[in-house]
């Protein structure tokens, strides 16, 4: 015996609705079409599945016990329509997204779970790591697809563009006893923590200003070891702006306005088709508003 996929939402939508008039209406079909298919449900499972009331339906424990077997079914003929959809459209069976763990966020975590609805059946896959590390998955084919920092120079076999900028300011430790007044020379005896990614790339003495400094490839460990004492940095707002509020680091600049202001790239392998999945990441960054 097979059950049409027509009779299974019939009979989910009646017993839902209690009755074959409203669930004709929520199907759009006429009442005698709910019905025959009802009828026919139950003669091709030999199941009585209604007990039939003057002016209502109630659902039998033999259709309770299908009503589970059959909501799965109708979930998974959609899921199965939606794969035929995607597959169409060239949507991949997989997909890896690599994200600087410097740049995680509410609003990428949105857009994440925005991919996940629309695409049920692709398998993602989301790393974390440092900007080159990154670089490195990126042409070495490990990922799809990565958002990092702006690091001047790409490998030619790259492709990017300019995602959101974010604002920069200089965090100390609640624990110094800094002048009050802003004195920059003051900090050239203290140790600097500094991104690794700025060295790797030949940056560095644009972002060390002290005597000593330590590099780390992670912005948020550079907070965490901000608020133990360990050194003072420069970082993007966005990632201190809760333990500048929280007082557990102090701004130790003249005004609230970002010292410098960074960019983010979305980058991704020139050899590669943009595929709808990675077009929509892309769509939601370029929506990002640039964080001051």
């Amino acid at each position: 015996m097979a059950a049409s996929l027509d009779q299974l939402r019939a009979f989910v939508a009646t017993a839902d609705n209690k009755g074959m008039a409203q669930a004709a209406r929520q199907l759009g079909k006429h009442v005698s079409t709910v019905r025959e298919q009802i009828n026919n449900l139950e003669i091709d499972t030999g199941l009585d599945l209604f007990i039939r009331h003057a002016r209502s339906l109630e659902v039998t424990p033999q259709g309770e016990q299908l009503y589970k077997s059959a909501i799965a079914m109708l979930k998974e003929a959609a899921l199965f329509d939606a794969n035929v959809d995607s597959i169409l459209q060239g949507v991949p069976d997989k997909l890896t997204i690599a994200i600087d763990s410097g740049l995680i966020d509410t609003e990428l975590d949105m857009l994440i779970a925005k991919l996940v609805a629309n695409y049920p059946h692709m398998s993602l896959k989301i790393l974390t790591n440092d900007t080159m590390q990154i670089k490195s998955w990126l042409t070495s084919g490990v990922v799809d697809i990565g958002l990092l920092y702006n690091t001047v120079y790409l490998q030619d076999e790259l492709a990017s563009e300019t995602a959101y900028s974010f604002g920069v300011c200089r965090i100390t430790p609640t624990q110094w006893k800094l002048p009050k007044e802003i004195n920059e020379d003051a900090l050239k005896d203290q140790l600097q923590l500094s991104l690794s990614f700025l060295s790797d790339i030949g940056m560095r003495d644009a972002d060390v200003t002290s005597h000593r400094y330590m590099l780390c490839n992670n912005s948020t460990q550079i907070l965490n070891l901000v608020k133990a004492g360990v050194g003072w940095a420069y970082l993007p707002r966005f990632v201190c702006i809760k333990s500048l509020e929280n007082k557990e680091v102090n701004l130790y600049q003249a005004n609230d306005d970002a010292i410098s202001n960074w960019a983010t790239n979305l980058v991704w392998p020139k050899e590669k088709a943009l595929n709808p999945a990675m077009q929509m990441f892309i769509q939601g960054v370029r929506g990002f508003k640039n964080r001051n």
